[in-house]
C-alpha cells in the first residue's frame, strides 16, 4: 500500500487523466516517507504516447494574416 503522498499523487493523475509513458515500469519515490511504489498500470500508457504533445498554438503578433496593417488593405 503506497504513503498517503504517493496516494494523493495516483489520485491526481486519475483525476485530471494523466498518463505515464515510459518502456520500463516506473518507481514512484517519497522522500518523505522513503516509500518507493510501482506506478499502477491504470495510469500507464505503455511505452507510446497515445497522443503527439505540442505547444499550444498561438496567434502571433507580428504575422502578417493576424495584424491590423494587413487586414486594411
Amino acid at each position: 500500500m503506497p504513503c498517503k503522498h504517493l496516494t494523493e499523487l495516483f489520485e491526481l493523475c486519475e483525476k485530471h487523466d494523466l498518463q505515464i509513458a515510459g518502456p520500463d515500469a516506473i518507481r514512484v519515490i517519497c522522500r518523505q516517507c522513503e516509500e518507493q511504489e510501482v506506478c499502477p498500470t491504470s495510469l500507464t500508457d505503455g511505452d507510446q504516447v497515445l497522443v503527439p504533445i505540442r505547444a499550444p498554438e498561438a496567434k502571433s503578433l507580428s504575422d502578417p494574416k493576424t495584424s491590423s496593417d494587413a487586414s486594411s488593405s
